[in-house]
Formats: structure tokens, C-alpha cells, sequence
């Protein structure tokens, strides 16, 4: 109740002061526009708002503006590299499905024969309407999948109905919300890790549906507002990703949406953003009983700098603290050191993590990126590191992107690898481990695990999509019930010893993970999709365990449902 407060003043003095500036929503997380600007991000090498692509999702308003003076730019002869005819198609797709943000092309999307003249007025969208004042834009979505698991007697399947809405009210204020209902049945692995963390992967609560099936709900919304030219709000209930990998060791989407309001500014080459988000703590449910769950609340900040033309440097910090005496104001401060306050108010109820991220765009066709998290500190260790002190709580990744990869158009590449030491994002307190809702709020796989990622995209035809992955790790499980470090809901303080622990430390797992999929876009943001992928995960000592499963379907407006870990 105390975050919901303070958030309603906040709001309620930011919307008084409101300006003429115009405000947008955000580009949901799972879209296939990610992909282009992407691309266009490393393209373009130095872009005054691509550049700054550590943080997502992004805002519509601001990107849809950029990717339409690149066009225009591109038009004129002076971009400087080449775009495909792939390219173009999904620049062209992009302003189709923005089109509230576009200045030159909202009447060129304009279908001949709308439905009833009421639906369908565009390719992009199911009913869309604009005044001076006012825009809406309704969409269905839809999911429906059926597959096979090796592993599973009964056929997989997910079974997703919902609907987006979006628009603007004033173009001072942006607004969307976001509903489906979802019943799915999951390959082996994924039940067990239910079983385990009583939530569903990138959701949360769940109610038990047939045979070994599950019942959820997805519910996101938010409003998004200026307060001048460099300053944006958003009070939203969603997700948040920082990072340009396909992980993310500091802040990921994997748990469960949860509440927040963020702040950004941008200011030539400076981006700022904080954020303070009401989570759910570690729970273990009660059989044939609703309670409620206690909360926990987290305060990041995320500054992202353009150093040079070819680097970005972002430095982040975070901290985590129990929810029992309610919000600390004290972290609603946008600019102070949060350890500062941390240690003022007592920092035993309380985990802090900073970190810092690289970007550097090459040759208008490589990207290297990197990020270093840091749960602990302590320069003597550091001296000795092959002592390998619990204390040493790290995690590193490093990864490239290679696009357009030996020549071949729309065919890009990555390559990443992540590192996390035993106890990174752990606590003394289970309570206020870096979790949300029962599952990590960083990696999946929580930490003392190395991860080694392979992942090829290519777009041959404008509405033909392809992707591989290959994904391997080795894990270190805990070993007859002694905590090693690699079960970030366990405290610390049950470690067997302060020193020898390094990455695999305890009973080693080992998981190899191969997939391969196939989209077409039959219309707009409708897609028809084929998919087999192969899990082998082997325990040291217990036989290994092999699940082939496959799956075919249709989807719309909606990104596919993958578990990957």
C-alpha cells in the first residue's frame, strides 16, 4: 500500500506539470522490431537514439521517429551503408505498425476496403482511430500452438487469447494495456521447474489445468508521460531488461511482471534512468490457501554514456531491501549513491549489486558487448583470486553480433558467454534474494553455472524468418543438501566454508540445448510457426535425460513461447 501512495503523489505532481510534449507507449519486449533496430544500431555505428540500447523495452514515439528519418535519409541517397530489400520491408513494417508517430506515411498504409469501414483500415492493426486529440489502437492476440515431447504422454499445446490497446490522449499522455488468458502444456523440464518455483516461466501465478497443464493470466499496462523535452515518466506493470546480449546478468524478463515507476532523461550523449519497483519475496504456498504474499522493493539507477564514436559505457546500481517497514522514500531520490543510503538505514535487510556495461559498434557490421555485476567486493580477495573466496561474488558476459554474416543479406549471428560465481545474487536473508515471484530476476539458472550461447537469425525473404540456437552450460548443484552457491534462494550464511568456491563448484550438470524454427508472416504481425528442439541435461551419477519435442502453430501479435534454460 505504502509504494502505491507514493506512487499516485508522484504521478499526480508529474501529470500537473505536464507540458506540450508529446508521450508515447512502449515497444513490447517479444516484437519482431527488435531485430531492426538492432540492425540499425550497428549499422549506423554512432546513432543519436539507437545508440542507447541498454535499457528495454523502448519508446515507441522516440523510435518510430528515428527509423522514419532514416528512411527519409536512406531515400536521399545519404545514408551511409546499404539496406536490403529485407530491410526496407521491415523499416516499411515498423512505420505501418506506428504509424500514430509517423509524419509522411499514414495515409500510404491505408487499406482500399476496410472491413465494414470500421476494421482493418491498415494492414497492422485490427481497429485504429486518430483525432487531434486522441488515438486508440486495439489489437487481438492470439496464440495456438500444438506439439510432442519425448518425455510427456499427453500432446504439448499453448492456448493463448487476448487483446492490446494503446494510444494517446492529448499526445501528452500515452497509455496501453495488455491482457491474455493462457492455458498451456509444457515439455518435462519446464513442469519440474514449476513444480519447483511454484510460477510459470515469464509469469507468475498459475492454476493447475487438466493433466499436467497450467491456467494464467498476463496482465501489463502502464501510462507514460513528459515533463519537459529531456524528462520521461512511466508507471507501468510490466517488465524490464538492461542489457544488449541475449542475457542478462543485471536485470532480465524471465520473472513475473511487476509494479514500477521509472524516470528517464536523455540529453545528447547521456541517457538516465531509475526506476523503483514493488516485487514479491520467496514464498512457499500453503495447499488450498490464498494468503498474501509479502513484498520486496528495488531501487536502480542506469546511466549510459555515447564516450566515443565507436564505444557506450553504462554504469548501474541496485539495491534490494525488504519489504517489511514498507517503501524508503529515501530511494525515490533520483540522483544519490544508493550505498549510501543502504548503510544509513541499515544494511541487514538490504542487498545492493553494481555493475557496468560496454557496447562498441565496428565496421558497420559487428557488435561487441559485455557486462560485469558485482554482489560483493573486496580487494584483498581480489589479489588472491585462485583462492576462490565466497566473497568473490561476480558475474561477467561478453558476447559479439556479426550481421549480414560472410556477405549473406539478413543473415546475423551471436555469440555470447556468461559467467556467474557461486552466491551472486544471493543474501543472508533468503527474503531479499535478487529474486521476484520465485524466480530469478537476473539469469535463469540463478548462479555457479558457465553458459556458452550460439544463435543464428536469418531473414531471406521479407516475411520468411529462420533462427538456430545452441546453448550449453555446466552448472554446480548443491551437493547432499550443502549449499554451494548455486541456488540464489538459499542464504549464504549456510555455506560450508569461506573458501574453494569457483564456477561448477558441488555436484556438476551439464545441458545442452539445440533448436531450430521457422516463421512465415502470412500477414501483418500474423505468423505461422514450425519448431523442434532437443534437451539433454545429465546430473554427474544419475542417468542422463534426453527430451526431443516439436511444435506447430499460429500466432498473433504475440512473440513465440520459448524456455530456454
Amino acid at each position: 500500500m505504502h509504494v502505491i501512495k507514493a506512487c499516485r503523489l508522484a504521478i499526480t505532481g508529474l501529470i500537473l506539470s505536464l507540458s506540450a510534449f508529446s508521450q508515447s507507449d512502449r515497444i513490447d519486449l517479444d516484437n519482431k522490431q527488435y531485430q531492426l533496430l538492432d540492425r540499425l544500431d550497428i549499422k549506423l555505428q554512432n546513432d543519436s537514439v539507437c545508440s542507447f540500447s541498454t535499457i528495454k523495452p523502448y519508446s515507441r514515439k522516440l523510435y518510430t521517429e528515428r527509423v522514419e528519418y532514416i528512411d527519409s535519409l536512406y531515400k536521399q541517397g545519404q545514408f551511409p551503408v546499404t539496406l536490403s530489400p529485407v530491410d526496407q520491408y521491415n523499416i516499411r513494417s515498423l512505420l505501418m505498425n506506428n504509424a500514430e508517430w509517423t509524419k509522411a506515411f499514414g495515409d500510404s498504409f491505408h487499406m482500399r476496403r476496410p472491413v465494414w469501414n470500421t476494421f482493418f483500415k491498415t494492414p497492422a492493426h485490427l481497429y485504429e482511430t486518430y483525432a487531434k486529440d486522441f488515438t486508440l489502437i486495439i489489437d487481438p492476440v492470439l496464440n495456438l500452438q500444438a506439439g510432442k515431447s519425448s518425455k510427456v504422454d499427453d500432446p504439448l499445446f499453448v492456448n493463448t487469447r487476448g487483446i492490446s490497446v494503446r494510444g494517446n490522449i492529448g499526445r501528452k499522455l500515452g497509455f496501453y494495456t495488455y491482457i491474455t488468458e493462457n492455458q498451456e502444456r509444457d515439455p518435462l523440464y519446464v513442469q519440474q521447474y514449476v513444480a519447483a518455483h511454484h510460477g510459470v516461466p515469464n509469469a507468475g501465478y498459475f492454476k493447475n489445468f487438466k493433466k499436467n497443464g497450467y491456467d494464467y493470466f498476463d496482465a501489463r499496462g502502464g501510462i507514460d508521460f513528459a515533463a519537459s523535452k529531456y524528462f520521461n515518466f512511466r508507471f507501468g506493470y510490466d517488465k524490464l531488461f538492461i542489457g544488449n546480449g541475449y542475457r542478462s546478468l543485471l536485470l532480465s524478463d524471465f520473472s513475473n511482471n511487476y509494479l514500477y515507476l521509472q524516470m528517464d532523461v536523455q540529453l545528447r550523449k547521456f541517457s538516465y534512468k531509475t526506476v523503483i519497483a514493488e516485487l514479491i519475496a520467496p514464498f512457499n504456498p500453503i495447499p488450498n490457501r490464498d494468503t498474501i504474499r509479502y513484498k520486496n522493493y528495488m531501487a536502480l539507477h542506469h546511466l549510459s554514456v555515447q564516450v566515443a564514436r565507436w564505444l557506450n559505457v553504462g554504469v548501474y546500481e541496485n539495491v534490494l531491501y525488504n519489504g517489511r517497514n514498507g517503501i524508503e522514500l529515501s530511494y525515490f531520490n533520483p540522483v544519490i549513491f544508493y550505498r549510501s543510503i543502504e548503510m544509513q538505514l541499515g544494511s541487514g535487510g538490504s542487498k545492493a549489486t553494481v555493475g557496468i556495461d560496454l557496447k562498441s559498434n565496428l565496421f558497420h557490421r559487428l557488435q561487441l558487448y559485455s557486462q560485469l555485476g558485482i554482489g560483493e567486493f573486496v580487494f584483498s580477495n581480489i589479489l588472491h583470486y585462485g583462492r576462490g573466496s565466497w566473497l568473490n561474488k561476480h558475474a561477467l558476459q561478453v558476447g559479439t553480433k556479426y550481421i549480414d554474416a560472410l556477405g549473406v543479406k539478413n543473415l546475423d549471428l551471436l555469440a555470447e558467454i556468461n559467467l556467474v560465481r557461486p552466491y551472486m545474487y544471493t543474501h543472508n536473508d533468503s527474503a531479499t534474494a535478487f529474486t521476484h515471484y520465485n524466480k530469478p530476476l537476473a539469469h535463469p539458472l540463478g548462479a555457479n553455472f558457465g553458459e556458452y550461447i550460439l544463435l543464428l537469425k536469418y531473414q531471406p525473404l521479407p516475411r520468411l524468418y529462420f533462427s538456430g540456437k545452441l546453448m550449453y552450460y555446466k552448472k554446480g548443484l548443491d551437493s547432499a543438501g550443502v549449499n554451494m552457491g548455486g541456488d540464489i534462494f538459499r542464504s549464504y550464511n549456510s555455506r560450508p566454508r569461506d573458501y574453494g568456491f569457483f564456477i561448477g563448484t558441488g555436484t556438476p550438470a551439464k545441458c545442452l540445448l539445440a533448436s531450430f524454427a521457422a516463421s512465415y508472416e502470412l500477414l501483418q504481425n500474423i505468423f505461422i510457426d514450425a519448431g523442434i528442439a532437443n534437451r539433454g541435461y545429465n546430473v554427474e551419477g544419475q542417468p542422463k535425460i534426453n527430451e526431443l519435442f516439436f511444435s506447430m502453430g499460429l500466432r498473433w501479435n504475440i512473440g513465440r513461447r520459448e524456455f530456454e534454460f
